[in-house]
């Protein structure tokens, strides 16, 4: 019976094992299952009118469409030399042959014709024309074209010249610098390949360039993909390079120089800690259904530079035990440690949680899913590191004291003395013994806190200065033929925005015609809507309807030379759009109901707007042009304005007040959080001006490097909170927990924390320096802020904090005595169980010695390093928040005995069983 009831636990066991494998591998997996890219769903609030907007654009009038854009420059684009070169490059794009694929077959056609927009439509691409064209006949026909002899519609030449020449007198174009072309393709999925092989190949013919041109420049659909992702991807390798050189960065710094105590393995299991957070916060928020985007790769290297944070902070107090402490058993040994370190990651750690819950409040989807995922990435890291990390260090520590090596674990080392080199730390000697010392004289201080505040003022300035701005282009590698094309059109056509578009349901035109032409001409006149764009199939049907006397034309006409019913109108549209060589070029523009009535479901006209300076005036833009639409008369959303891009406008309108909202949001929750963990209201406010100072200096410091608030720059500020938190609430905590005057706390929390602090700071600036020369923008973004964040924190932990605590820092916890400031034969004398005070008693105004009997004669001075009172019995009384009360000591048997005293606190009775009783000991302390 035992034997099958362990049986059945062993496989119950087993079971259970095998579903919590299998649930942690969904939760890893389906991480890398769903991605969201859709810029609606990630970056536009869910309350914007666009949300609608695009499902109906999506519904009636899906992208279609692939392109290849040129720009041709040239001394005098209007030259029959520069024509010719022209139709040379067009003659190749039309000769580029895919497995029997080329142009004509994948075009975008009107009527019969490929639909190509360029200067040679007005020579309908024929070469014998062009080559009998003499200079004098070209400027004729430019400055005379209204309509485009190929396709039939409106022509506004200005729109493909750039840098033009007009007469002084006349106004007459005499010459233009730059013109260009745009090749429209099907995007149908039977040759999608086909197509984006057809730009790639077009794309190298172009980079040959011509010999009668001075350059061309191209653009296609593919483009952003080939050299914006192309170039994220080959950073993404650099980053992988920063995370080994992270690994080699732990095992130098966390161990020591030699065979035994060296922590390659601790290293690797701090790296598996960072892995699992990720992993675990991947999975889980997926599995909560919460939304994935390319963005939330940022996450992984800020879990990087938390953990290896914590992870220091750490094995810094391991390192810091006291000689006496470390003849203790290891877990008690693990225990002190974590008794110092806990709390102070623990801070770090809530505070970086809350700061990021509460960003997930935001109304911006894609920020709002990064914070929850990072608050549960860091839960999980905290987790990770306060038990996963520990069990290791302390399964590390079991190897050292068993002389095992420490790369080769089988093999035992004998009567191996590690060499004496090995056994300083450096860092701590050096922060203790000469940085600390030189920090807390006078003139240094008064350098650091001008420096910190004069640094502060010109930050603030730019911080306020900061502007909102997001320009795709800089996300194109600055190297690359698609960056070089964008800003080559913006220095010849600079005043060519983007395309946009007014879009109709079904309403009655017939029954709407004075609403339609009102607001055509509104739109027209509107000055953030370029001249001569605006391509109409309603003003095209106008126009047909009087000028080209179609026989089905007249029976239809009412008094005002128009269709005299709506079934009329949409009867006599589809000739003209399906029928007629003029409206052939407008078919695209309508969508009819396939029923047998065929009816006008929905219709857009096209046109563009000016080009504007910024993301402000871009917003101002598309406000005008809808403020147009809506106040046109018809029923509510019968018509809208709408371009893509307005989903990155919408996002623009209130990315810059939801980033102050999240990052004020941030302070507070960093505020209050160190309040409540490190108790005491004057620590937790000048550990929060650490973390105001730093975040205000980095975005203070990205206006002057050129750097805008776009939907990058603000995930990476709100980090920039939680990065900044580690950096100071370390420091803050542990000069609470040191005795001293205020001087000497700050001198023995740079040496006892310090070099954690720093450590942390430089491996997270080692994880991205190798994209310090990054052509991304992405990427150089990523590295700027962060390489901002930690040389601005490291300055306000290392150098203003511990300033700013020498003065005006709190008294010590009155819990902060520890058996290792007192000097004890031996360890067990320590643990009395008849420890007892019997009196004590301090007398400002004489020159006695005052005495506490603990036993055997032997006496611990509190003017010693070797004893320290709760309250740190130091000469200055004053140094103490403790004042005439009286307190009680409790002895074994609960004897009490009156204390008389200028503390606060009496030395706390430490108990431990199975240790010999200890007879009477007089501890001597001086007058205070």
């Amino acid at each position: 019976m035992s034997d099958k009831t362990n049986g059945g636990t062993a496989n119950a066991n087993s079971q259970g094992q095998r579903n919590c494998l299998k649930y942690t591998s969904n939760l890893i997996i389906g991480s890398l299952e769903t991605e969201t890219s859709a810029t609606e769903k990630l970056w536009v609030p869910e309350s914007s009118r666009i949300q609608a907007e695009k499902v109906w654009v999506m519904k009636h009038f899906p992208p279609v469409t692939r392109f290849a854009s040129l720009i041709f420059l040239s001394n005098n684009i209007l030259s029959k030399t520069s024509l010719k070169a022209m139709l040379d490059i067009y003659n190749k794009a039309k000769d580029i042959n895919v497995d029997g694929t080329n142009l004509d077959s994948m075009c975008v056609r009107v009527g019969p014709l490929c639909r190509t927009r360029s200067l040679l439509e007005l020579w309908h691409y024929n070469e014998t024309i062009i080559n009998s064209l003499e200079n004098s006949d070209i400027l004729d026909t430019v400055n005379n074209v209204t309509r485009s002899p190929l396709y039939h519609d409106v022509f506004d030449i200005t729109t493909l010249l750039g840098k033009i020449r007009r007469d002084s007198d006349t106004g007459r174009i005499i010459g233009a610098e730059a013109a260009s072309m745009l090749f429209l393709l099907q995007d149908k999925q039977e040759w999608r390949e086909a197509a984006m092989t057809w730009e790639l190949d077009l794309v190298n013919i172009v980079k040959q360039g011509h010999r009668n041109l001075n350059n061309i420049y191209i653009y296609t659909t593919r483009s952003f993909d080939d050299e914006g992702y192309g170039a994220v991807n080959n950073d993404t390798k650099l980053l992988s390079a920063g995370f080994i050189i992270v690994l080699i960065f732990l095992v130098l710094t966390l161990g020591r120089f030699n065979l035994l105590e060296q922590k390659v393995f601790l290293s690797l299991a701090g790296i598996l800690c960072v892995g699992l957070s990720i992993a675990f916060a991947y999975g889980f928020a997926i599995a909560c259904g919460v939304l994935y985007g390319p963005v939330h790769a940022l996450m992984p290297f800020m879990l990087l530079g938390i953990g290896v944070d914590d992870m220091f902070v750490i094995v810094e107090s391991w390192k810091n035990l006291a000689a006496e402490e470390l003849d203790l058993p290891l877990p008690d040994r693990i225990a002190l440690a974590l008794k110092h370190a806990g709390v102070s990651v623990t801070v770090t750690s809530i505070t970086d949680i809350v700061a990021f819950a509460i960003g997930a409040s935001t109304v911006i989807p894609g920020l709002s899913a990064f914070c929850i995922y990072a608050a549960l990435g860091i839960l999980g890291l905290y987790l990770l590191v306060s038990t996963f990390f520990v069990a290791c260090l302390t399964l590390d520590q079991l190897r050292v004291e068993a002389s095992r090596d420490g790369c080769l674990m089988c093999y035992k080392h004998k009567d191996y003395v590690p060499n004496q080199c090995s056994q300083k730390n450096l860092m701590a000697l050096f922060s203790g013994k000469y940085y600390g010392p030189v920090l807390m004289k006078l003139p240094v201080k008064i350098v650091i806190v001008i420096f910190t505040f004069t640094l502060l003022g010109f930050n603030i300035w730019g911080f306020i200065n900061l502007r909102q701005e997001f320009d795709l282009i800089m996300y194109i590698p600055s190297n690359s033929y698609a960056h070089k094309y964008a800003r080559t059109k913006e220095d010849y056509f600079p005043d060519e925005g983007i395309n946009t578009a007014v879009y109709c349901d079904s309403i009655n035109f017939q029954a709407s015609k004075n609403l339609f032409d009102q607001m055509h001409e509104n739109i027209a006149s509107d000055p953030y809507i370029q001249n001569g764009t605006m391509i109409s199939w309603y003003l095209a049907f106008k126009h047909w309807i009087v000028k080209s006397g179609h026989p089905a034309i007249a029976p239809t006409l009412n008094a005002d030379v128009f269709p005299y019913s709506k079934f009329k109108f949409e009867k006599l549209l589809q000739v003209f759009a399906y029928q007629t060589r003029e409206g052939r070029a407008y078919a695209r523009y309508l969508k009819f109901s396939n029923t047998t009535i065929p009816t006008l479901e929905a219709s857009y006209i096209e046109m563009k707007h000016t080009h504007q300076p910024n993301s402000e005036a871009e917003i101002i833009a598309m406000e005008n042009l809808r403020f147009i639409v809506d106040n046109s008369g018809f029923p509510d959303g019968s018509c809208f304005a709408y371009n893509v891009v307005y989903l990155t406008y919408e996002t623009n309108k209130v990315l810059q007040n939801e980033l102050y909202r999240n990052l004020a949001l941030a302070g507070l929750a960093v505020f209050f959080v160190t309040l409540i963990l490190i108790a005491h209201i004057r620590a937790s406010l000048i550990v929060f001006t650490c973390v105001v100072f730093t975040v205000v200096d980095v975005a203070g410091t990205l206006y002057f490097w050129g750097v805008s608030i776009d939907t990058a720059s603000s995930i990476l500020l709100t980090l920039s909170v939680g990065l900044a938190v580690d950096y100071a609430a370390h420091i803050g905590h542990t000069f609470m927990v040191v005795n001293g005057t205020k001087n000497e706390r700050s001198i023995k929390t740079l040496e006892q924390i310090g070099p954690a602090v720093f450590n942390g700071g430089f491996s997270t600036l080692l994880a991205f320096v190798l994209l310090s020369n990054s052509y991304s923008y992405g990427f150089s973004l990523f590295f700027r802020v962060f390489f901002l964040v930690v040389i601005f924190g490291l300055f306000h932990g290392l150098a203003y904090l511990p300033v700013v605590l020498s003065w005006i820092g709190p008294d010590p916890y009155c819990s902060n005595f520890s058996p290792k400031h007192a000097q004890i034969p031996q360890k067990s004398e320590i643990y009395s169980k008849e420890l007892k005070v019997l009196s004590y008693n301090v007398d400002e105004s004489q020159n006695s010695t005052d005495k506490i009997v603990l036993g055997n004669g032997n006496h611990l001075d509190s003017n010693t390093d070797s004893f320290q009172s709760p309250c740190h019995l130091k000469a200055d009384v004053k140094e103490n928040h403790c004042s005439q009360k009286q307190y009680n000591s409790v002895s074994k048997d609960f004897e009490k005995t009156n204390i008389t005293s200028d503390m606060e606190c009496a030395i706390p009775l430490l108990n431990k069983e199975k240790q010999d009783p200890m007879s009477p000991l007089e501890v001597q302390t001086k007058n205070i």
